[in-house]
């Protein structure tokens, strides 16, 4: 009897059964699951989207009359020192400021729906009916400016009952030129209180206070580093083009779409719920410390999805994912850097500046963080680290790490970076202006990672991007 080896079972060579789409892949990802969570995470967003400008402002802003009062007296005093600056300053640097023609409008219609509203009181509190009355002296004053004092007469009405007749004779002399600036003190120390006063006294209009300046200075800083990272994307145009060098992004990624979909969707719909959470825990503690950190705590599923389920099944490392290993030195990484976040500067500005000119405005309560103005300074502080550092490497992993790629494998490369920048923007929707400036940050930021293989570049131009626009506020209306 001859001996032979014992052969495995079963029929030869045997093709793969493609997995279905519903199916548990390979790496434990659920495509029910990913499908689920994913309809659930667009209708929370879509929601969220519908009722940002009130819930915003109902849960946000303790002191709403304060606070709509502050945004545009500091806009409006804001507008009076552009003014007075050269031609050429101006124009440079009115499109990256929040200021525009329109600015007078939006205070009015700001002031008005706060008033119709009752300031946003919440359960169990009682309407502020002194800050309310600030509001509408203050809407009576800029009516009067602009002559147009029958659009007030609610207000009038509203005053003349609260027994405010003083101011109401004074606000009609205003209208003709002439009134009492010590009547005029309903409506604040503020920028429309400063002016009307000096009005009624026929002084020359008073001068832009301390934050107008130091946003103007901060302006400058900007203007500055958008004009250097112009020249050097000039420079590159004007070599055709050069190739630069690269990092370790892999285009096509090594894992599916199906898998890089899910661990995105799983990850914002996580973010989601813990976002909400440090939200009710604020409220419960009466504090806004939780959200402080609420980059952070919202990052930590999205880096344990993309460990488990991207770097260890592909064996790579968060460097190879994040492009962290350049192959030339960090001064080409910084001009590539100074370029991007220039390119993305003069874009969203454009086309932000463009959708405002159409009519089309930012809501008071989402154009500025309640934080900024009332918070603590260390809870400022860490909220501020919390964004530039943890909000940003968040964003750029989920969208130009892992979105962009996983696009790459059925789309090329502008078709990809155009759905990812226009995914970025939707997930962040609360209005045009800023859905067209994001989306133009999210395809140019995917572009770029296409050409250099690494998030560096659209990482440092996008915390850039976000600490401007946080020093902006702080410098503003702090």
């Amino acid at each position: 009897m001859v001996w032979r080896p014992r052969m495995p079972s079963g029929p030869k060579n045997t093709p793969p059964t493609p997995p279905s789409p519903f199916g548990r892949g390979p790496t434990g990802l659920s495509g029910v699951v990913t499908l689920v969570l994913g309809l659930a995470l667009l209708g929370l967003l879509f929601a969220a989207s519908l009722a940002m400008p009130m819930l915003s402002q109902m849960v946000g802003f303790e002191r709403a009359p304060q606070q709509v009062a502050r945004v545009y007296e500091r806009r409006l005093d804001l507008a009076a020192a552009l003014e007075k600056l050269p031609a050429w300053e101006k124009a440079a640097l009115a499109p990256f400021l929040p200021v525009g023609g329109h600015v007078v409008e939006e205070a009015l219609q700001g002031f008005e729906t706060v008033i119709r509203l009752g300031g946003y009181v919440r359960e169990g509190e009682s309407r502020d009916e002194a800050a309310l009355d600030g509001l509408r002296a203050r809407r009576a004053v800029l009516l009067a400016e602009l002559g147009r004092l029958e659009e007030a007469q609610g207000d009038f009405d509203a005053l003349a009952a609260r027994g405010h007749t003083e101011f109401l004779d004074a606000v009609r002399g205003l209208a003709a030129g002439r009134g009492d600036p010590a009547a005029l003190a309903l409506a604040g120390d503020g920028w429309i209180g400063r002016v009307a006063q000096a009005r009624a006294a026929r002084a020359p209009a008073p001068e832009p206070s301390s934050a107008a300046a130091r946003t103007l200075q901060w302006a400058r800083v900007r203007l500055g580093l958008v004009a250097v990272g112009a020249a050097i994307l000039l420079a590159w145009l004007a070599r055709n083009r050069p190739e630069g060098a690269t990092a370790s992004i892999a285009i096509p990624p090594p894992w599916s779409p199906q898998v890089g979909f899910g661990v995105l969707v799983r990850a914002g719909f996580a973010a989601f719920a813990i976002y909400i959470a440090l939200e009710l825990l604020g409220a419960q503690l009466d504090t806004t410390l939780p959200l402080a950190f609420g980059a952070l705590c919202a990052s930590v599923p999205l880096f344990w999805l993309v460990r488990k389920h991207l770097v260890r099944p592909s064996g790579l490392s968060f460097a190879d994912i994040l492009g962290l290993r350049p192959g030339a030195p960090i001064s080409s990484w910084l001009l590539t850097s100074l370029a991007l976040f220039a390119l993305d500067q003069i874009g969203s500005n454009a086309l932000a500046t463009a959708a405002r000119a159409t009519g089309a405005v930012e809501p008071w309560s989402v154009s500025v963080d309640a934080l900024v103005m009332w918070g603590s300074g260390a809870v400022l502080a860490l909220s501020v680290a919390d964004s530039v550092l943890f909000g940003v490497l968040a964003q750029e992993l989920a969208f130009r790490g892992v979105l962009f790629p996983s696009l790459r494998g059925v789309h090329g490369p502008f078709h990809a970076a155009l759905l990812s920048g226009l995914l970025f923007a939707a997930v962040q929707f609360v209005s045009l202006p800023a859905m067209l400036a994001l989306g133009w940050s999210g395809l140019v930021y995917a572009l770029s990672v296409e050409r250099t293989r690494s998030l560096v570049p659209a990482l440092v131009a996008s915390a850039l991007g976000t600490a401007f626009a946080l020093a902006f506020d702080v410098a503003l209306y702090r």
